[in-house]
């Protein structure tokens, strides 16, 4: 706080040149915004916080009538165990390769059907499609794996497809039975799935790209192909940097009601999620299961970090 003197002579009011925030005056500006935050902080508060001391379960040999502060403590005895498990190794390389190929497939398809959403003319029609793709993000992965098996049944509308292409007399298919298809069905559902839902994220980033930048290219004679390549994918990196760290994250985080409910008598596909069900509460071996998350939270913890500091590297470079 300090007078500033004018050239008459006069005295000027004092000014605070060293003036802190107001953050009561920034509270009741943005009250509302706050205000529709509060739900989502409670609930992580709830479901993400709260329930952290839980992990103490993997140092112990957790007995639910002990409780978590009297169960005796036994270091990291559970958190060796998990690596010389078989079944866990395979669950392990499984999950991992699964993950990787949820990204290779499911990453990319929201981006194309953003920029093909985007060619669309008319309105109406786009409106339309936008609002078919999306609209199975609102069914459940139990109701879809549902569908599927309705769908896929030895009764179902495939198998009489297939009748009616072929002869009366044709052999119905258990499609569902085949080791092989399992893997791609799951890829597929979870594509279908979340496509639409994950397309409006990729087109709010492209109406956020600068219109002026298309007029320009077509006046230095620009294709759509170029547009896109020098304008449009540009604009819309950043935020495919910031989806693809959301990604990596869960990287280890196996979808388990897709692959628990596509599960079945003739299919053996481990993952850790679906271990972890059947180790720790079918059988009640609570301590195993929470050293397999803690291991899972560090590997997710590790790759997130890892993948922002790449990012920051890739998003000074110009990629395209």
């Amino acid at each position: 706080m300090r007078a500033v003197t004018t050239h008459e002579g006069d005295v000027a009011p004092h000014v605070n040149l060293s003036r802190k925030p107001n953050w009561k005056r920034k509270f009741k500006k943005s009250y509302f915004a706050y205000l529709l935050m509060l739900p989502s902080v409670v609930l992580t508060l709830i479901f993400c916080y709260l329930p952290m001391p839980g992990i103490l379960v993997a140092f112990q040999d957790h007995n639910i009538f002990a409780g978590l502060w009297h169960s005796p403590w036994v270091g990291f005895k559970h958190i060796n165990a998990i690596f010389h498990v078989p079944m866990l190794q395979k669950a392990i390389l499984n999950t991992f390769l699964l993950s990787v190929m949820m990204i290779v497939v499911s990453f990319p398809a929201p981006i194309l059907l953003a920029l093909l959403l985007n060619e669309l003319k008319d309105g109406l029609f786009k409106r339309g499609v936008q609002t078919l793709s999306y609209m199975p993000h609102f069914l459940s992965w139990i109701a879809v794996v549902g569908l599927t098996y309705s769908l896929l049944d030895v009764d179902g509308p495939m198998n009489d497809l297939k009748v009616m292409l072929s002869s009366a007399d044709t052999e119905r298919s258990m499609f569902l039975s085949h080791q092989v298809l399992f893997v791609p069905l799951l890829l597929l559902l979870s594509v279908w799935k979340e496509v639409g839902w994950g397309t409006i994220v990729f087109l709010a980033a492209i109406t956020s790209i600068d219109p002026n930048l298309y007029e320009a290219a077509k006046i230095d004679g620009a294709n759509r192909f170029q547009q896109h390549r020098y304008i449009t994918l540009p604009g819309m990196k950043t935020t495919a940097i910031i989806m693809l760290i959301f990604t990596l994250g869960s990287l280890f985080g196996s979808n388990f009601e897709l692959v628990y409910g596509m599960q079945n008598a003739f299919i053996d596909y481990p993952v850790i999620s679906t271990v972890v069900f059947s180790s720790g509460i079918q059988q009640g071996n609570y301590s195993t299961a929470a050293a397999i998350g803690f291991v899972e939270g560090i590997v997710a913890f590790t790759f997130i970090i890892a993948a922002n500091q790449i990012a920051k590297k890739v998003s000074r470079i110009s990629i395209f």
